[in-house]
């Protein structure tokens, strides 16, 4: 009796279905509202830098999540443990899970639905979020932009994107298309293509570090 009351307490806790939030698309991603902030002065703090308790004058910072993608699940898996650590920052981007063109579909499935979901819980517990957008292929365009509202500020990130330089440029465009961006915080150099249309976030000065 124990083992099947554990069974179904299991079968009805939120973090096993995920399916709290309203949801977007063929693959119901999970819907991150509108941002509709300006971010032309936004600097950025790295994820994993940021302190339990800041002090610092990062408090003033937005919070970004390009990093590894081993350091991101602790956030999915465990939203209620940081999100006083977050609450600190005027604003959160969503964790930036990899799509990489060799990953199974599937896993890029997954990657934006973990993506989507952590901005949808960050919102619903008072946190201002901008959406991080990634894509692969053109295959990746069935479900990369969905759970975004049209209009909205997104960040995106072109360190690794510039090993293909056709590829990332179509996603973006038609990321563009799709979305209309009110503004784009892209973080890593921007291609001359994209001219002015994006917010340039400097790796070096966020991360301290050469890639």
């Amino acid at each position: 009796m124990k083992r099947e009351y554990s069974s179904r307490k299991l079968r009805q806790d939120p973090l096993f279905l995920r399916g709290d939030y309203p949801m977007i698309g063929k693959y119901e991603m999970p819907l991150i509202k509108k941002c509709d902030i300006d971010a032309s002065a936004l600097q950025l703090i790295g994820a994993d830098k940021i302190r339990i308790t800041d002090t610092s004058a990062n408090i003033f910072k937005a919070v970004h999540f390009f990093v590894e993608d081993n350091k991101l699940d602790r956030y999915y898996n465990k939203p209620q443990d940081y999100l006083p650590r977050l609450a600190q920052y005027p604003h959160v981007l969503t964790p930036d899970y990899s799509l990489y063109t060799d990953m199974s579909m599937a896993l890029q499935i997954h990657s934006t639905f973990k993506n989507r979901w952590c901005g949808a819980c960050w919102q619903e517990n008072g946190l201002s979020v901008i959406p991080s957008v990634s894509w692969s292929t053109e295959a990746s365009y069935e479900f990369c932009f969905d759970g975004l509202e049209y209009g909205t500020v997104v960040a995106i990130s072109t360190v690794g994107g510039l090993t293909d330089k056709t590829q990332f440029l179509r996603g973006y465009f038609e990321m563009k298309k799709r979305i209309n961006p009110k503004q784009t915080l892209c973080f890593g150099k921007a291609f001359a293509e994209m001219e002015d249309e994006v917010i340039v976030v400097s790796y070096l000065k966020t991360t301290g570090r050469e890639r």
